[in-house]
């Protein structure tokens, strides 16, 4: 009798949903892993694929823009060259919920997982990845000595699809194009953006893609304003962000419209002249729209955030940054805000050959990425990543499919002994 009342108590013996709600808790390896543990396991996520993708990334979502959001572990994707030719390669830099380790070296073999991905280019280096969006990555290819925005891929399912290329006219003089990409959550609707420039001096043409549309590259009416076309947009609440001097530009996703947005403080300053030397730019940090802005002299760094409410935008002041070990030149090393830890720590690269965290806390700064010969991370980027089941097909493409992330085999052991049965 109590051998039976032990064996109906198992956890193989739950019903589906009940173990489907279980498992949507887990980190994106974890559910991968237990993929491996049994045939009941497998035959379930496979053919509820579909909803438990859904539920497992609204999950993910609430945690980690939620409350509570500004306590969970942070996960970065790394793109850089390795060996010795420019061929770009991305790397996955920890687990979900995992820490980043600020009390060692962060070191590169023996903690990033190489992640297999469409062809990317190879030639001279340049920020190729455009945004990380709810677990799908867009990826660019060098197109007229800029990154044409192609590629939507997910590095846990494998699946990945190609954008049509931008087709330059012959007339263009100087042609170079803006990138962006985020999330539409009121239509749960995925768009990349590009803003071509035919001229030097030229207004930009908006082109948007939706992906699951059958549309392909939209172009709209509106012209759009110069940007900083180095770097991608920063994707924040339903908006991409671009930044140029002392002006900030919003494309908002749904309504497919642009604005402006007041200029933080230090933009004043910048506008004068008087900081010619200074750098500026916009990030994404615990997320929030974020601006920084980097000095010659003390304090090194201020960042400051986008406040929104009812009536009105404005920018806080929430960082004043430190350095005392940099060396004071005619020209400062800069430091780039990537990502904030679940501890309060800020993490920076540096010169996109190191990374390090400053502790706010302490004022103390450390070195958490050293150069490794094996890496080249002279051309290193780094965006904040959260995996998810996002399915391409799901929304309405079809895709085709590459090898995924592989799960760790201590979890498949300890969970195989949970489902220890005839199965």
């Amino acid at each position: 009798m109590e051998v039976q009342k032990k064996k109906s108590g198992h956890i193989k013996n739950l019903p589906d949903d009940i173990l489907l709600d279980i498992l949507s808790r887990l980190p994106v390896e974890s559910v991968l892993d237990c993929k491996l543990v049994c045939k009941k396991l497998q035959k379930l996520l496979h053919d509820r694929r579909s909803f438990f993708a859904n539920m497992h990334a609204s999950r993910q979502l609430n945690q980690l823009y939620g409350k509570g959001a500004d306590k969970l572990d942070t996960s970065l994707l790394f793109g850089c060259t390795t060996g010795d030719t420019w061929h770009v390669s991305l790397f996955y830099g920890g687990l979900y919920n995992d820490k980043i380790n600020t009390d060692g070296k962060y070191e590169f073999k023996k903690t990033l997982k190489k992640v297999r991905h469409p062809p990317m280019h190879h030639d001279l280096p340049q920020q190729y990845m455009v945004g990380s969006c709810n677990g799908l990555v867009c990826l660019g290819r060098n197109h007229h000595h800029r990154v044409d925005p192609i590629y939507i891929y997910n590095p846990v399912t494998g699946e990945y699809i190609n954008l049509p290329k931008l087709i330059i006219p012959k007339e263009s003089t100087y042609p170079r194009i803006a990138r962006g990409f985020g999330y539409v959550s009121s239509t749960n609707e995925y768009k990349v953006v590009r803003i071509f420039y035919p001229g030097h001096d030229t207004t930009g043409q908006v082109q948007v893609y939706t992906l699951g549309s059958g549309c392909g590259w939209r172009t709209k009416s509106t012209s759009f304003p110069r940007v900083n076309l180095d770097v991608p947009a920063s994707f924040v609440d339903g908006s991409l962000y671009w930044f140029y001097r002392s002006d900030v530009y919003a494309y908002d996703l749904a309504k497919e419209e642009m604005r402006t947005v007041p200029s933080p403080s230090p933009c004043h300053i910048y506008a004068l002249g008087s900081s010619i030397n200074d750098k500026f730019d916009l990030v994404v940090l615990r997320g929030k729209l974020c601006f920084f802005h980097q000095t010659l002299k003390a304090p090194d760094m201020e960042i400051w955030s986008l406040k929104k409410t009812d009536m009105n935008e404005s920018w806080c002041k929430d960082f004043c940054i430190v350095n005392e070990k940099e060396k004071r030149g005619a020209r400062a090393d800069c430091f780039w805000p990537l990502t904030i830890t679940k501890n309060g720590e800020i993490i920076f690269t540096k010169e996109n050959e190191t990374i390090h965290c400053y502790d706010p806390k302490t004022t103390t700064w450390k070195e958490i990425v050293a150069e490794d010969p094996d890496f080249d991370l002279a051309s290193i980027w780094v965006n904040s990543h959260v995996n998810t089941f996002v399915s391409l097909k799901t929304l309405g493409k079809k895709s085709s499919c590459r090898t995924k992330m592989m799960g760790r085999l201590d979890v498949v052991r300890e969970l195989s002994l949970m489902f220890e049965s005839q199965y």
